[in-house]
């Protein structure tokens, strides 16, 4: 699925083509799936909770810093898979990166932003991260320091915002 989501959009991705492309049955793919989405929620989720398990507790000591590192190592480690996951799949991903770090961050103790709710926060910082790592994973041949891309447009702001 990952690489069919690498050469054209998740939204025109049907079973028929995975299967294929997996050489498995049709049915096979519905007695484990009840539709594509379901397929890549589950590739998404290990990934998504990998990344929350490493940066959590960066985010719990406010160090954008490291937060920005291990966020940026992170991509770069599985780039082909975050390319097809952020650019192939799009906005099925986005809902899905963003309700998952959501409801992570509602089961700790952080810092509730002064003066904004706390969702909208969390909504604008995971939505301003995605988009510049989309763009990023877009422009392969770009030579740029993307930590403190990162650490100056998204968490050094969202660490002030939480103090």
């Amino acid at each position: 699925m990952i690489e069919l989501i690498g050469a054209e959009p998740f939204e025109t991705l049907t079973v028929t083509a995975i299967t294929q492309r997996a050489n498995i049955g049709y049915a096979t793919f519905f007695r484990h799936y009840p539709d594509p989405q379901a397929l890549l929620a589950e590739i998404a989720g290990g990934l998504i909770d990998e990344l929350i398990v490493a940066i959590a507790p960066l985010a719990l000591a406010q160090d954008s810093r490291g937060m920005a590192q291990v966020l940026t190592a992170f991509v770069e480690d599985r780039r082909r898979l975050c390319h097809a996951l952020l650019i192939g799949a799009g906005d099925a991903m986005r809902r899905e990166i963003t309700a998952r770090a959501l409801a992570a961050a509602r089961m700790t103790d952080a810092a509730t932003p002064a003066g904004l709710p706390r969702d909208l926060a969390l909504i604008h910082g995971v939505g301003a991260t995605l988009t510049i790592l989309a763009w990023w994973l877009g422009h392969e041949e770009a030579e740029i320091d993307m930590v403190a891309i990162l650490e100056r447009l998204v968490f050094e702001p969202l660490s002030r915002t939480m103090r």
